[in-house]
């Protein structure tokens, strides 16, 4: 898998840093008020460049499949960019067809791999601090080839992504409230009356 994709590293990391340079220089960065419009308009900007990237090329292609834009690479590979948080793991509303892209054992595609191109931020949110391919089961990501630093060969490793442990309920630290006893009420519309 890896040296099927391994062309296209370089290519896949400058059409982000293209489309968060288009993001950062429009006019309306500055006002930003949610950072899914930063993530949309990054998103629209990495397929308008991969299309002219790509054009007529005889590997990768900008594709349509199902509900997802992406990348197809070999006809075996449907890659899609997302924005990762700080685990780099892409967020998504939980609709049954977002839930099965990120479910492993769902075949979409009729054997096509999908993986997602997921970037990082820095704390500011004004850089790009990590740009890597993964693959994910649903809450989980299985592997992942950090490609930001294509210059470096021995960068180009898997690595292996860490378990989040699960935090400590709150429970103990919600205050709670006294219960005064009340009177009984009736309830219901047969009363006796």
């Amino acid at each position: 898998m890896k040296e099927s994709l391994e062309p296209y590293f370089g290519d896949m990391a400058q059409l982000i840093e293209m489309a968060f340079n288009d993001w950062r220089a429009s006019s309306f960065s500055a006002s930003m008020q949610h950072g899914k419009v930063r993530a949309n308009v990054i998103w629209n900007q990495f397929l308008y460049h991969a299309k002219s990237r790509f054009d007529a090329h005889p590997a990768v292609r900008v594709e349509m499949m199902q509900n997802w834009e992406g990348l197809m690479v070999d006809g075996k590979y449907f890659i899609r960019m997302k924005k990762g948080g700080r685990g780099m793991l892409s967020s998504n509303y939980p609709t049954r067809s977002a839930l099965e892209f990120n479910d492993a054992g769902v075949d979409l595609f009729d054997g096509v791999a999908r993986l997602e191109l997921i970037y990082g931020l820095d704390d500011l949110g004004t850089a790009i601090d990590r740009i890597i391919i993964a693959q994910r089961h649903k809450n989980k990501i299985l592997w992942a080839i950090d490609i930001f630093n294509t210059g470096d060969a021995d960068m180009q490793t898997v690595i292996p992504m860490p378990v989040q442990p699960r935090p400590t309920p709150p429970a103990a630290s919600v205050i709670k409230t006294k219960r005064t006893k009340t009177a009984a009420t009736k309830s219901g519309t047969n009363d006796g009356k």
